[in-house]
């Protein structure tokens, strides 16, 4: 008994301190990648990139290719919730909470009641990472794609942290905004806007 609990405490440990040098990694690391991204896209500055997006705003414009060569723009996602996710293959805290949290949840609901779009800000990664995320820690149906010197996504919501997601109705306006590990409370939250079409 004595040494389960301690080898859980340990798989814990190891776990935080993966999610926290994931984290460094991207303050010190990729924030430089979002900042040169964005320094190369001055020609067409967007005003919302000089803001904070709050709840009850309305998500920015914006259009994408996904690794499966489709076409996703803010329009495509009217209809019905979606979440924006801004995210790297190697932030083990947000393959947590995709694997564990809300790909469980998008099955129970269906997998139809909402759209998940997975924003890929690490340039140094490849659309064979992204499609190996999405394998391992998501569902066959979500979107996933790289923010770009054309999209610059990353800019116009102002991202700071890595696990950013912006919850949409289904008319594009921002319900929510979670930084955190996907929880029960953020489940609640999807579940909430999910039942208000």
């Amino acid at each position: 008994m004595k040494s389960s609990n301690t080898k859980s405490i340990l798989i814990a440990l190891v776990l935080g301190l993966i999610g926290l040098l994931a984290i460094i990694n991207f303050r010190l690391g990729s924030q430089t990648t979002i900042k040169d991204i964005a320094k190369d896209a001055q020609n067409s500055p967007s005003p919302t990139s000089q803001t904070e997006l709050k709840a009850g705003a309305s998500f920015p414009d914006f259009s994408v290719t996904d690794v499966d060569g489709k076409l996703v723009a803010k329009d495509s996602l009217k209809g019905k919730p979606a979440i924006i996710w801004f995210t790297t293959s190697w932030c083990v805290p947000c393959q947590i909470g995709a694997k564990e949290k809300v790909a469980p949840l998008d099955n129970t609901l269906g997998g139809n009641a909402f759209n998940v779009l997975v924003i890929f800000v690490d340039l140094r990664e490849k659309d064979s990472d992204l499609i190996n995320w999405r394998k391992q820690f998501a569902n066959e149906d979500w979107m996933v794609a790289f923010d770009n010197a054309t999209t610059v996504l990353a800019q116009k919501v102002n991202l700071k942290f890595l696990d950013s997601k912006f919850m949409l109705d289904k008319d594009g306006i921002i319900r929510n905004i979670d930084f955190k590990q996907a929880d029960e409370n953020y489940l609640n939250t999807i579940r909430q806007i999910v039942r208000e079409k």
